[in-house]
């Protein structure tokens, strides 16, 4: 069995739900614990009454200490604080021999017990981001999405330390060691021994690596190598329905028809499908939009500007505010 954990709140309950399905199209060998951020959320999770699936409420779990903190951050700082409370909450609880977190986010194209073959008998198993040398160091050179515990010492000994680490400190900032949940895990192979980064590059296609590949019916290719597709991270996407039609818009990154094909369009319609078999839609297709071209242009030229160092500095510390929005997801 492999043991899946995530969280969400309603905002981003479709995609929470597209993940769920698209693991049950590929698999019956497995189990997703979610942790609902909200009552809305929770109901109706619970309503659905899912095979593979038990649903939790962050409420029920919020501490004295977390409540405190929850008044001093963001919204998705606080996401991102209560992520490792949750992943340790459910492997202790139900004392699973190891749990996987992912983000809801993801669209799964493989079986992924491929990836725990490579694992094996890893205590902690981690994914590389993918980007160049200069955003690595800024925003760690792992990234949070796929993540697996073992219940062995070193297991819960990381994910002990990184739940510390992201109560007491979790914000949407860049400090030389510290960002977000995410920096923290450069540690990672630092202060414990069987660490494992995984080498299918199929663990997190994604927006910020996917211009480098290319791709096959079957799998994808990176400098000679050929991998197999085995998920999607569908890092900010708009989602909207008009006129019985649902539209998913890149905001942060430019497509192309291969894209669009191979990923975006086949995620349209697994959120379609959710939408019309388990929240009581009835759309008719899907249109994917591309990034506007002006758009473009002002990313182009903010990502060549941002290249200094210096320039990121200023941006995020002096200019950008912390996310205080609810971020990418949809109501519906």
């Amino acid at each position: 069995m492999m043991n899946f954990c995530t969280y969400f709140d309603s905002y981003y309950m479709l995609k929470g739900l597209g993940l769920y399905t698209s693991l049950e199209r590929i698999t019956e060998d497995f189990h997703l614990y979610v942790m609902a951020f909200d009552k809305e959320c929770f109901d109706k999770l619970k309503s659905l009454n899912l095979k593979h699936m038990t649903v939790e409420s962050l409420s029920d779990i919020e501490t004295p200490e977390l409540l405190d903190i929850k008044r001093q951050r963001t919204k998705v700082e606080y996401c991102w604080t209560c992520g490792p409370v949750s992943i340790y909450h459910f492997i202790t609880k139900y004392n699973l021999e190891s749990i996987t977190y992912l983000d809801s986010d993801l669209m799964f194209m493989m079986d992924p017990s491929i990836v725990f073959q490579e694992i094996g008998s890893s205590s902690i198993a981690i994914t590389e981001q993918g980007v160049n040398e200069k955003n690595a160091k800024a925003y760690g050179k792992y990234c949070v999405q796929y993540m697996t515990f073992r219940n062995d010492e070193e297991g819960i000994g990381a994910l002990a330390w990184w739940r510390d680490s992201c109560v007491e400190w979790c914000y949407q900032k860049l400090e030389a060691t510290r960002y977000a949940d995410q920096k923290y895990l450069d540690e990672f192979p630092k202060r414990w021994k069987n660490v494992h980064v995984i080498r299918n590059l199929g663990v997190g296609i994604a927006p910020w690596n996917m211009h480098r590949y290319k791709y096959g019916t079957n799998t994808f290719s990176y400098k000679g190598i050929e991998y197999p597709y085995v998920f999607f991270h569908f890092h900010g996407v708009k989602i909207e329905s008009i006129d019985d039609i649902l539209h998913l818009s890149s905001l942060h990154h430019e497509l192309n028809n291969e894209l669009i094909n191979k990923f975006y369009a086949p995620y349209g319609y697994l959120l379609m499908d959710v939408l019309n078999n388990l929240l009581g839609y009835n759309l008719k297709g899907v249109i994917v939009h591309d990034m506007p071209f002006l758009k473009k242009i002002n990313y182009r030229v903010r990502s060549l500007v941002r290249g200094s160092e210096f320039v990121r500095w200023f941006w995020f510390i002096l200019y950008k505010k912390r996310h205080k929005g609810l971020g990418h997801g949809s109501k519906f």
